[in-house]
């Protein structure tokens, strides 16, 4: 069971990589940023792609899951990136843009679809490793954005995310051991 597991995570992850380098034409850096930065209504289809995976596979983690520190980091997940969609919508406001409505990407679709198939310990260990590689991809995002993006209400929402999601990098790093 645990190869399946391992196989169907690095499946998502390259499917993931693939489709969104071929979707969004962008490309990472060795500094973990994206190359070129997207401008505002890109970055808030991926920002809010990004922020619904990370409530709706957390709400799927905490149907089942036993591990208290799971549990936590999970509700944790569903209140903080539930705030960042809104922080986000309200700066893009701000800036007389119109906020789109978060939807998931074909990568995070297919890494949930993913989490679905699978419960208990299964389920909990291909969550944090998702995790993992969701949260490199938001900092590298809100990062990137943060420091050369094209609007600056965004940019100052950028960066206030980029503490949140280095915060929660760091949690997960820390559950994985």
């Amino acid at each position: 069971m645990m190869k399946s597991l391992l196989a169907a995570a690095a499946a998502a992850c390259l499917f993931a990589g693939a489709a969104s380098a071929q979707d969004y034409a962008y490309r990472w850096t060795p500094a973990g940023t994206l190359a070129p930065t997207p401008p505002a209504p890109t970055f808030l289809i991926l920002g809010g792609a990004g922020d619904l995976y990370e409530v709706e596979s957390s709400r799927l983690v905490l149907a089942t899951t036993q591990n208290p520190e799971i549990r936590r980091f999970a509700q944790m997940m569903v209140d903080h990136h539930t705030k960042t969609t809104q922080d986000a919508a309200a700066a893009a406001l701000r800036a007389g843009l119109t906020p789109p409505t978060p939807m998931l990407d074909a990568p995070k679709s297919a890494m949930l679809a993913s989490l679905a198939r699978f419960d208990g310990a299964e389920r909990d260990n291909l969550y944090l490793t998702q995790q993992l590689m969701a949260h490199k991809e938001a900092l590298g995002l809100m990062k990137t954005y943060a420091e050369t993006g094209d609007t600056p209400e965004l940019k100052a929402a950028a960066a206030a995310a980029v503490t949140v999601v280095q915060t929660h990098l760091t949690l997960v790093e820390r559950l994985m051991r």
